[in-house]
Parts: structure tokens; sequence; C-alpha cells
């Protein structure tokens, strides 16, 4: 009775020592790689920079190493990447927003939400140009990321630049009119206004009160 329960429990161990190493064998592989979150970079782009091959068995995946390499990307502000069993490897892409940019000699700095300089690139349609600010600057930065943050969709693709000065801002649109912004403050009550105004006929409008809205 002893020996049979002892080949049991040696059968056992057999068998969890199998099912363990299962995954690291080909008999477990990687059969595809789920990319999510990326706008900017191509779903293609992501998987090349993971290092990860269909087909390596899903124990040997490096996560850590797939994940330090896609946040090499200048786009990639995260990066999550874990085994989604039996067969597929998730990588969970956060991207910077272009919401600003400067043009300097080297070329067009990309400004994201948080007024980091994260890329030099071709701007996104979206994105607004920040004139009178300094790639370095980062308190002028911060105000002026805000007021571009804050104007509407309906209102950006008429918008040419935001205008930084010393303690006031100022829109140009794409048509030549002046926007006098003000401080970057109440913002999200002076895109509102913004919006009226775009539709008004002027070419001076002033939102620096949201509530007071001139023009001339």
């Amino acid at each position: 009775m002893r020996r049979k329960a002892a080949g049991v429990a040696a059968s056992v161990v057999v068998l969890a020592g199998l099912a363990a190493a299962v995954p690291f064998t080909p008999v477990m592989p990687v059969s595809g790689i789920e990319v999510e979150g990326n706008r900017a970079l191509d779903t293609r782009r992501v998987e090349e920079l993971s290092g990860i091959e269909p087909g390596t068995p899903m124990g040997r995946v490096d996560v850590r190493r797939a994940a330090e390499q896609v946040a090499g990307d200048p786009w990639v502000k995260s990066v999550t990447v874990k085994r989604d069993w039996p067969s597929h490897v998730d990588v969970l892409v956060e991207e910077h927003t272009a919401v600003a940019y400067i043009t300097q000699p080297d070329g067009t700095h990309l400004i994201d939400s948080d007024g980091k300089d994260f890329l030099v690139a071709e701007p996104p349609a979206d994105a607004v140009e920040l004139v009178g600010a300094e790639v370095g600057d980062q308190e002028a930065l911060r105000g002026a990321v805000a007021v571009a943050a804050s104007i509407s969709n309906s209102s950006r693709g008429q918008i040419s630049s935001v205008e930084v000065g010393k303690y006031t801002y100022q829109l140009r649109t794409e048509d030549g009119r002046t926007v006098v912004w003000g401080a970057p403050e109440d913002n999200e009550n002076k895109a509102l206004a913004l919006e009226t105004v775009l539709q008004m006929d002027g070419r001076e409008f002033n939102v620096s009160n949201p509530h007071l809205v001139t023009s001339r």
C-alpha cells in the first residue's frame, strides 16, 4: 500500500514538473501581441520595439525588457507589458499628447500636456504653435500649454498660434485675427468665450474676462 501511494505521489510530482515546464517549451508559444493605447505610433512599430517574436515560449517572454524597449521611444509616456495566458502578450501604451509645438533652429519641438518637450518632429494637425516661448522656460510653457490644451476641438482648427508674453497670452487665428487671453487662468470659461468670438465679426477680441468679452 505504501509503495502504491509512493508511486502515485511520484507520478503527481512528475506531472507537476511537466506542467511547470510546458510554458518554457514550444508547446505553449506566443501566438499574438495585442497593442492598445497607441495613436501616433504604428502597432507594428510597437511590436518591433517589444522584441517579442511570435512562437517564443510564453514562459520565456521577458516582459520587463519588452516594456523598457517600448518605453525607449520618445512618444511613449508609460507602458505596461503582461502575459495573457495561454498564448498572447498585452502591451498597453500611454503616449505623450502633443498639444503644442515650438519652432527652433534644430526643428519643431513637440510639447505635451505637462509642458514637456519630448520630441523634435513634424507636429500633428491639432497641435498649436507657441510663439515667444523658450523650450527651457518651464513656467511659461506650463501656462501656454494650459491655454492651448483648453481650446476646444471646434476652435482648435482656427487657431494658428498662442503668443506668450510676460504676464499675458494672446491667440492668433488662421485668418489673422487676434484674441487677447490674458493670464493662464479660468481657461475653461475663456475657451467657451473663444468659441463665441470666433463666430463674430471683428478683428480683435478680448476674453481675459470671459464674462465681459469685448471686440473691435
